[in-house]
């Protein structure tokens, strides 16, 4: 599906009828045909869209060599995209997102549907000085995927808060399975943030795109932003790391405490079944033809029970 937009006057997106009223060309999860008609319209290699439809592309900046901008050239970097993991929980994977500059418009093309028109108008580098819409849009992006990360990043450290209270009373591997879901996703995240930085970078160094002052401070401060970020991922994954392990030892911890219990109750338990299997026998028996000899049977298995109870808890069995 190809959507064309354009800016107005006052930075808000407009969708417009036809490609010559357009500024911005966004194309969703393209068809053949399409990649096919956009690349032979404007000139540039079919892997430009194509590579929104492999889930493992990396970032990269991909231009020919030139002075000024006459050749189209590949910006594509990675957004965060939440997903259910074959355990069940939450995931966040990173997908690729294409940014295709020519010198007349701008074509993005993302495989999975990305609302992101709402928060590119409410954004706050919308509302820069920067008079090029392409630099507008492109930097809003850039913002926004670095704004994404950030996001699950915080929803991240929620959720590990959430684990470390639960903590004290599992038993379970549930808890074992959604850290392991969270790591993945700061694994997707390290790398992603880590290629989307080298992009950035180059863009910077570049001047076939940010030809204003303007433009190359904003993406100077999306460079910061990501490097933030990046910092925050390396340490989120080590406080996982840690907390794996100890969660581990909790549970196993608390199974042993379980299991410690429940050898307790057998060894109780134990005395009256000996006592009993040793009356039910068909021989003659001290107290046998005593007419109280139930109660007194009941009153030793007490007493050799208390005592059992009082010898385990002496020696810090439970």
């Amino acid at each position: 599906m190809i959507q064309y937009l354009t800016l107005t006057p006052d930075n808000q997106i407009t969708e417009v009828a036809t490609v010559d009223q357009a500024t911005w060309l966004h194309v969703e999860n393209p068809t053949s045909s399409e990649i096919t008609r956009l690349s032979q319209h404007y000139n540039f290699p079919q892997d430009y869209l194509t590579a929104v439809l492999d889930n493992q592309e990396i970032s990269r900046y991909e231009t020919p060599k030139q002075s000024e901008l006459v050749t189209p050239l590949l910006l594509l970097l990675q957004y965060p995209h939440q997903t259910l993991s074959p355990s069940g929980f939450r995931q966040i994977q990173a997908l690729p997102f294409s940014m295709i500059v020519t010198p007349d418009i701008l074509i993005t093309s993302c495989k999975e549907d990305l609302d992101f028109l709402p928060h590119i108008e409410h954004g706050q580098r919308l509302n820069s000085n920067l008079t090029n819409e392409t630099e507008k849009i492109t930097t809003q992006l850039a913002w926004l995927f670095s704004d994404l990360f950030n996001y699950h990043l915080k929803s991240i450290r929620i959720e590990t808060d959430r684990l470390e209270s639960e903590l004290q009373l599992s038993t379970e591997n549930k808890q074992l399975f959604e850290l392991m879901d969270m790591q993945k996703s700061l694994i997707y995240f390290n790398s992603a943030l880590d290629q989307n930085l080298n992009v950035l970078q180059k863009v910077y160094e570049s001047n076939l795109i940010m030809t204003s002052k303007d433009s190359l401070t904003v993406v100077f401060d999306i460079i910061i932003e990501t490097k933030q970020a990046l910092a925050s991922v390396k340490i989120q994954t080590e406080l996982l790391a840690q907390l794996g392990n100890i969660f581990s030892a909790i549970v196993s911890n608390n199974m042993n405490i379980v299991m410690k219990v429940l050898t307790v109750i057998t060894i109780i338990l134990t005395i009256p079944t000996i006592i009993g299997g040793i009356y039910g026998m068909n021989v003659a028996l001290p107290f046998s033809n005593d007419q109280h000899a139930f109660w007194w049977l009941l009153l030793a298995i007490g007493l050799l029970s208390l005592f059992t109870v009082w010898i385990l808890k002496k020696k810090k069995f439970f």
